[in-house]
């Protein structure tokens, strides 16, 4: 393929997501939207607003909707990280290959679309996963530059160690575990100085680890002085390292259990998804050569740290977790291919493999799915489909659904109405998009209700119904929202929650008169003094 024609292909890879601009938020990235919002009036995380993520993507957000305060920031940011990204893969395919590759950032581009996941991806839009795979490609990049310095200054080898070990600290930032791809920076940093000078390879490894060690140190010591200083360390850890470690291990029982999900989780992907199945592919390839080259290695090696910080994730499977994934296997993918084609002695064996290749792939790429969901969204962008029937497709088809877009725009439209700016308004529920949309803020700072749902640090200062209700007496929001059917699998809902707390009931009955419902939710109003 020619340089134009390549360009040509990757800039409709990218025109074809434009269309999602016009779809609705999901109900984490609402969650991470309120947080930056808080964060942009002034306030921190967990101590302001109490969400289970580390901090780097509320701040995220935060930024997000200052340049841009709508729903649509989302898609366009999601975008923009996708671009990114191929743009990566693109340099660094480059450089593994010596060649002009483009065919990690088209598999990238083509099978990572979030228009294959349900709801047209609607839930996997600029999740944490997709700023740590920015992140980490960028590490990977960074690693490459660092171990092949091409008589370049010292300093600038030191500066793609210390920008490596940077990035490796902010992925984390996003989620913990995504600490786990230093594994693959200290492998691709040995493979390839072994392969660049031989005689210093160790002594230029232990370096590069040195100096990404001290970069991570950077970002992640930034954050914990920042919730130090204001006394909030003890919220940070409660939030990101208690609770996430109570909400992974509800998924395993025993070791038992997380053995066999790391041992089949894979396998189930490639069944399912088209990145998992050809990047897949590609990995067994390059392990038939991963002592002979380095390249292999380190494709190999980000695969596998891939998998590692899905595991430490739980095994409830949720897609946002395995889009961290992606960037990785498209590369092993395309030198897979490259490789195979490379080394065949027959012209046919390149040609069998794609042809296996792509009638695998069209069994298991909902690609109608993709086109239908695009379809839509196009007719939405042209004015052609109603917009409350353009959101009856994300939400609200099932009692179940506890996220329903269209509900949580006239919730967000009612607390306009009921409310003045100045006021709080408080939902117990999963429906946070309301405060984003109507720019209220929450009367507590548990603004969604699963950390009290399940119990998290009850009858500790500030947390449970106690804490809950001490920020509703202190605050005394207009409106009050008990949202229904949005926890069934915790074996309740949030207004069953709130209403089966006496403190809570007392509180709301003596100053509160109760509307008529609104979809899903219970509406309850402050009377006047």
């Amino acid at each position: 393929m020619s340089r134009r024609a390549a360009w040509i292909v990757l800039t409709l890879l990218v025109i074809i997501r434009l269309p999602s601009l016009v779809q609705p938020s999901g109900a984490d990235q609402d969650l991470y939207a309120y947080v930056g919002q808080e964060i942009a009036r002034g306030g921190l995380p967990y101590l302001d607003a109490w969400d289970q993520k580390p901090p780097a993507v509320h701040y995220t957000y935060a930024v997000m909707y200052g340049v841009w305060p709508r729903p649509a920031v989302v898609a366009a940011t999601d975008l923009l990280a996708a671009l990114a990204v191929a743009l990566l893969l693109l340099a660094l395919e480059r450089r593994l290959t010596a060649r002009a590759g483009w065919a990690a950032a088209a598999i990238f581009l083509l099978l990572g679309n979030p228009a294959y996941s349900r709801l047209g991806g609607m839930w996997l839009r600029a999740q944490c996963e997709t700023f740590i795979a920015v992140a980490v490609t960028a590490v990977m990049l960074c690693v490459y530059n660092a171990a092949h310095p091409q008589a370049a200054p010292r300093w600038r080898t030191w500066a793609w160690r210390l920008g490596a070990g940077a990035l490796v600290g902010l992925a984390a930032a996003y989620k913990y575990n995504a600490a786990a791809y230093a594994l693959a920076a200290l492998a691709g940093s040995a493979a390839w100085r072994r392969q660049a000078f031989a005689p210093g390879w160790r002594r230029e490894t232990l370096l590069d680890a040195a100096g990404m060690a001290a970069g991570a140190a950077l970002p992640l010591g930034m954050l914990a002085i920042r919730f130090a200083a204001a006394g909030a360390w003890g919220d940070l850890w409660d939030a990101t390292i208690t609770y996430n470690m109570l909400y992974s291990g509800e998924t395993y029982g025993s070791l038992a259990n997380v053995v066999r999900y790391a041992l089949t989780f894979p396998i189930r992907q490639a069944r399912v998804d088209g990145l998992w199945l050809l990047g897949g592919a590609g990995c067994l390839v390059l392990l038939t050569r991963i002592r002979r080259d380095p390249h292999a290695a380190v494709a190999v090696a980000w695969v596998g740290a891939a998998c590692l910080s899905i595991l430490i994730n739980g095994s409830r499977g949720l897609p946002q977790y395995f889009v961290q994934a992606n960037p990785p296997l498209a590369l092993a993918a395309a030198l897979g291919a490259w490789t195979l084609a490379r080394g065949a002695k027959r012209p046919w064996v390149p040609a069998l493999a794609a042809a296996v290749a792509l009638l695998a792939l069209a069994r298991v790429v909902p690609a109608r799915k993709a086109v239908e969901s695009t379809w839509l969204d196009v007719r939405r962008a042209a004015g052609a489909e109603p917009r409350d029937r353009y959101l009856a497709r994300f939400g609200g088809l099932r009692v179940t659904d506890k996220h329903v877009p269209a509900a949580v725009e006239r919730l967000g439209r009612y607390l306009e109405q009921h409310s003045a700016p100045s006021d709080t308004v408080y939902i117990c529920g999963f429906s946070q998009g309301a405060l984003v949309q109507s720019g209220r803020r929450s009367a507590s700072r548990f603004f969604w209700s699963r950390p009290l749902v399940v119990g998290f640090n009850e009858g500790r200062d500030r947390y449970g119904a106690a804490g809950l209700l001490a920020d509703l007496r202190a605050r005394r929001p207009a409106v009050v929202v008990l949202q229904a059917n949005d926890w069934q699998l915790e074996g309740t809902d949030s207004a069953a929650y709130f209403l089966g707390q006496p403190g809570l009931v007392s509180w709301l009955e003596a100053g509160y008169e109760r509307q008529p419902d609104r979809d899903a939710f219970q509406i309850w109003l402050r009377r006047p003094m």
